[in-house]
C-alpha cells in the first residue's frame, strides 16, 4: 500500500469545506479574525531563472543549490544510509513521478557533477533525514534561487543569490500547530482545481511534514505554501502549519521558484 498516496496538507482555510479526495491538500476552517491584518506584498519583477547545469568553477558559489532529477526508468525512491551501504527503510513509498505531478526531485547536500553518489535530503519524516542515492539514476541541475519564511514577522521573501526579488505577507502555523522550521526544498508544485479555491491556483509542497500532528485529514501532514481566499488573514498565526500567501504571490512563487530550491524556515 502506498501511504503517501494520502498524502494531506497541515493547511487550514477560513469558510471553506473539505473535499472527500484522499489525495488533495484538504482544509479546515479557522476561526474568523477579530482585527484581520491587511495584505502587503511587494513582488520585484524578475527574470524567470532555469535550471541550469552547474557551472564549472574554482571558486564555490555559496548561494547554488544543487538539485536531483529522476531519470524516467526510476519508479521510486531508493536511498541508501551509507554509499553502497544499507538501504535507508523508509515510512513510505516516495514515486517518481511525484503524486501530485512533475519528477521525483531531491535537494542535494553533499556531491558535484561526476561523483558516483550524491547525498540529498529525503522527502518523508522525522524531517530533514538524508541518504544517498545514485547519480546515474539522476539528472542534475542548480540553482541561486531559495525562499526563506520568517515564521516571527510572517512574511515569506525569494533570494536570486544575495538580490530579494520578492516579499510579502503570509498566514502561518499556529502556536498549537506550529510551521515546522528547518531548512527544507520544494518537493512538488500542485496546480489546484476551481474546487480547491481556498487553497489558490498553486500549492508548493514542501520536504517537510508536521511535528505535531500525526495524521492530517487521513493522509500524511505534509507542509506546502498556497493560495489562499481569504487574503485579509494575512500576519496571522492560524493554520495547521502550512504557510498561506496571496494569490498573485502564489503564483509568482510557482513561476520562479523552480523544483528542489531550498525553503528556509525560521522563527
Amino acid at each position: 500500500m502506498v501511504l503517501i498516496a494520502l498524502l494531506a496538507s497541515a493547511c487550514s482555510a477560513a469558510q471553506a469545506t473539505a473535499p472527500d479526495v484522499g489525495v488533495a491538500l484538504p482544509t479546515v476552517t479557522a476561526e474568523p479574525p477579530t482585527n484581520p491584518a491587511p495584505t502587503t506584498s511587494t513582488t520585484a519583477p524578475v527574470t524567470p531563472t532555469s535550471i541550469a547545469p552547474a557551472p564549472a568553477s574554482t571558486i564555490p558559489d555559496p548561494h547554488r543549490t544543487l538539485i536531483a532529477t529522476a531519470k524516467a526508468h526510476v519508479e521510486r525512491l531508493e536511498a541508501f544510509i551509507t554509499p553502497d551501504g544499507d538501504k535507508v527503510a523508509l515510512p513510505f513509498q516516495v514515486p517518481n513521478p511525484h503524486q501530485f505531478g512533475g519528477p521525483l526531485t531531491l535537494m542535494v547536500v553533499e556531491g558535484e557533477p561526476g561523483d558516483k553518489w550524491l547525498q540529498v535530503q529525503l522527502p518523508i519524516r522525522p524531517n530533514e533525514q538524508v541518504g544517498w542515492v545514485r547519480s546515474i539514476d539522476y539528472i542534475l541541475s542548480s540553482t541561486r534561487i531559495r525562499a526563506e519564511v520568517d515564521l516571527g514577522a510572517a512574511a515569506v521573501r525569494v533570494f536570486d543569490g544575495d538580490e530579494l526579488i520578492s516579499e510579502s505577507a503570509a498566514v502561518v502555523g499556529s502556536e498549537e500547530n506550529p510551521t515546522p522550521i528547518g531548512t527544507f526544498y520544494v518537493a512538488a508544485k500542485k496546480q489546484n482545481t476551481p474546487e480547491e479555491f481556498w487553497l489558490g491556483p498553486w500549492a508548493l509542497v514542501l520536504s517537510s511534514f508536521s511535528e505535531v500532528l500525526p495524521t492530517f485529514s487521513g493522509g500524511l501532514p505534509v507542509i506546502a505554501v498556497h493560495g489562499t481566499n481569504h487574503p485579509e488573514l494575512m500576519g496571522r498565526a492560524i493554520t495547521f502549519g502550512c504557510v498561506r500567501v496571496t494569490n498573485d504571490v502564489i503564483n509568482h512563487l510557482a513561476e520562479h521558484v523552480p523544483l528542489g530550491a531550498p525553503v528556509i524556515v525560521t522563527a
